[in-house]
């Protein structure tokens, strides 16, 4: 990063909460959605959520096609999937960083189904047209094996909860599944698949996540989820819903269940959509963190500073008398320090 550029949108939220930002624009309908429901009378839940338009646009924003947007779909449905587990406001960061040659994934996912994120190094895989005809596409290498798994929930409360598990595999939904069992301690199934065209372009995204409730004994229910998921069977699901033009939360739900679904008891859907809340003000605040020697150099040697959006993209750029400014009010706040 030269010093004429910045990023915002730190991999680990601070103080800043971006879904408490006032929302200005209407809320977008793209047809994706997350689906909240129970089983075998509420003795589990299971969570189905379609984000297709979703990470299609941050695909699109980032530049990426083929298995970064694989990794980055895939991440955005798990962060959904993870970010509808209890009744409150909550915003979920889901980061997974490895050795591979993406080097990482971090997606921010609300509650109310805005989603966010971003590969660390999007450009360093070149996409294999031959990949699109078989999937499921496995991204284990591009990840990494080694490395974390790590989720930030907030509340809303004082602390935020965080929890983190070594990566094993590099598939994103055995890391969040081994996560949920190993760190929270709940026994789940996740499966979540994004399908590419021949170009390494979106065509589907979508997620399923079955869990024992506290006291409720779905222990078996959720093996038997588990046993009739295995392999590529939840991908066969999202392709044979894709050529039906079906590719909504309930039909994904009941087709991955199969004749477990005949009770499948929906509580509510609530629509998926993409959402980055960065503004200008935030662009400056990001510059205003830096060292007054730092800002100096800014205007001394470029004249002006541009600050990116790790998450959408978006550029904002500040001239040497805004930056002047910034920086004379650095000053003056480690003055009255």
């Amino acid at each position: 990063m030269s010093q004429s550029d910045a990023r915002i949108g730190a991999a680990f939220p601070g103080p800043y909460l971006w879904y408490r930002e006032p929302v200005s624009e209407a809320t977008k309908t793209t047809g994706d959605q997350i689906l909240r429901s129970l089983i075998d009378g509420g003795r589990a839940r299971v969570v189905a959520a379609t984000a297709t338009n979703a990470v299609r646009e941050m695909a699109d924003r980032h530049g990426i096609v083929g298995i970064p947007a694989i990794a980055l779909g895939r991440s955005a449905v798990a962060g959904l999937l993870l970010a509808t587990l209890t009744k409150d406001e909550e915003q979920v960061t889901f980061q997974v960083l490895g050795d591979g040659p993406l080097a990482g994934v971090t997606v921010d996912a609300r509650s109310s189904g805005r989603v966010r994120g971003f590969v660390k190094r999007p450009h360093a895989v070149v996409w294999d047209r031959t990949l699109a005809p078989s999937p499921p596409i496995h991204i284990g290498d591009a990840i990494g094996k080694k490395g974390v798994v790590g989720v930030v929930r907030d509340l809303g409360m004082a602390h935020n909860y965080s929890g983190q598990v070594a990566l094993s595999t590099g598939e994103i939904d055995q890391e969040v599944e081994s996560y949920l069992i190993t760190s929270e301690q709940i026994d789940s199934v996740v499966r979540c698949d994004v399908l590419v065209d021949g170009d390494g372009k979106i065509t589907a995204a979508a997620g399923l996540l079955v869990q024992t409730l506290p006291q409720a004994h779905g222990a078996a229910l959720v093996e038997f989820v588990r046993d009739t998921l295995r392999g590529s069977a939840f991908t066969q699901v999202l392709v044979e819903a894709l050529a039906q033009g079906k590719v909504d939360a309930e039909f994904i739900a009941r087709a991955a269940l199969g004749d477990g679904a005949h009770d499948l008891q929906v509580l509510e859907s609530r629509p998926v959509e993409f959402f980055c809340p960065c503004s200008r003000e935030r662009a400056e605040s990001t510059l205003g963190m830096l060292r007054q020697d730092d800002l100096k150099d800014m205007i001394l040697e470029d004249n002006h500073a541009e600050v990116t959006c790790n998450f959408c993209g978006a550029k904002y750029r500040f001239s040497e008398i805004e930056l002047e400014r910034i920086r004379r009010k650095r000053g003056k706040d480690i003055a009255r320090a």
